[in-house]
């Protein structure tokens, strides 16, 4: 249990994380080509997006190593979950009833996966 928190849940969380950073620190970017790539490159809230986003995909990698691409995989679709609920919570976005049916069909799905046996690799 300890390995799937880390290797698997971990990562989304980074990652979804480091995806609020990203918007809120392209927020403030203005439309002009040059000047932008500058503010991004500079901007601190985007550095520490990308950064979140990087120690996900090296945690994930090392959890690929220790169970079944195809028992993980699914749980990605976390991503989806975390980022509607979070847009309409922290960014105030309306978000329609559908995507919340489409979440419940995705945490249903989850259900299913997350029961299924053989799903490590190494001990």
């Amino acid at each position: 249990m300890k390995n799937i928190v880390f290797f698997i849940f971990l990562p989304i969380l980074f990652t979804v994380c480091g995806e609020f950073l990203l918007k809120f620190g392209v927020a403030g970017v203005p439309n002009d080509e040059v000047v932008s790539i500058f503010m991004v490159l500079g901007n601190v809230k985007i550095i520490a997006g990308v950064s979140l986003i990087v120690m996900s995909a090296i945690l994930w990698i090392i959890g690929m190593s220790k169970f079944q691409l195809s028992f993980m995989y699914p749980f990605l679709s976390l991503n989806y979950v975390l980022i509607i609920v979070g847009s309409e919570l922290i960014l105030k976005e309306n978000v329609h009833i559908n995507r919340y049916i489409s979440i419940l069909l995705i945490i249903i799905g989850l259900i299913f996966v997350s029961r299924s046996s053989n799903i490590k690799v190494k001990e």
